[in-house]
């Protein structure tokens, strides 16, 4: 029979080296791993790493003042608070804030308005050149008279007047002009602006 000399030579080499690598504790189902930075050689690291360019999220919302009315001795007078409005800078997003009423904390806190509940705001339409705000709201405003809706007047007027783009507001109720109430109740013949309602100002 003919020998194979390699079998006696090699076959022992082969048995060496993988006892060899099984003592390095390597696993053929091993994945590859990362290394922690501190682990690695100082010439693969980057020197001049770039900032980068991911931005915190945001809620994207910005707190405003919107009015309410508080009861300071013997006189209701607007009372600032704060609310988170999708873009301050659209008038229809404030008084969508001022039209969702009191808190329940704001309301135990002595604060009320004049607006009521059902109240919709329809639209609204800035004429930037004179800086007017043209209100469209739904007839429910009208289901209070008199002082209430001088004050219910005054807390919408104060809320956009906010605006610097905004000096003065005319109204109309379900598409229909109105003339609004000053604070002592008297109709006003055109546009109305935070001074008619000074008598209200916060305390």
């Amino acid at each position: 029979m003919i020998r194979h000399p390699w079998r006696t030579v090699w076959l022992p080499t082969w048995f060496a080296l993988l006892t060899l690598l099984g003592g390095c504790g390597l696993s053929a189902n091993s994945g590859p791993q990362a290394i922690a930075p501190e682990n690695l050689p100082p010439d693969l690291l980057n020197p001049n790493p770039g900032s980068s360019t991911t931005l915190p999220e945001s809620s994207g919302t910005t707190a405003v003042s919107i009015y309410f009315i508080e009861r300071i001795g013997d006189s209701d007078h607007l009372a600032g608070v704060q609310r988170e409005v999708a873009n301050a800078r659209l008038p229809g997003d404030r008084l969508t804030a001022l039209l969702s009423q009191p808190t329940q904390a704001e309301a135990d806190g002595g604060l009320t308005t004049s607006i009521p509940a059902d109240t919709v705001l329809l639209d609204v339409a800035l004429d930037e050149g004179v800086g007017e705000l043209v209100i469209n709201i739904s007839g429910e405003l009208f289901s209070i008279q008199g002082p209430e809706l001088a004050k219910a007047f005054g807390q919408i007027v104060w809320t956009v007047t906010e605006l610097d783009s905004v000096r003065q507001v005319r109204f109309l109720v379900d598409g229909v002009a109105i003339r609004a109430l000053d604070a002592a109740g008297v109709e006003q013949d055109g546009a109305v602006t935070r001074a008619d309602y000074a008598a209200l100002a916060p305390g």
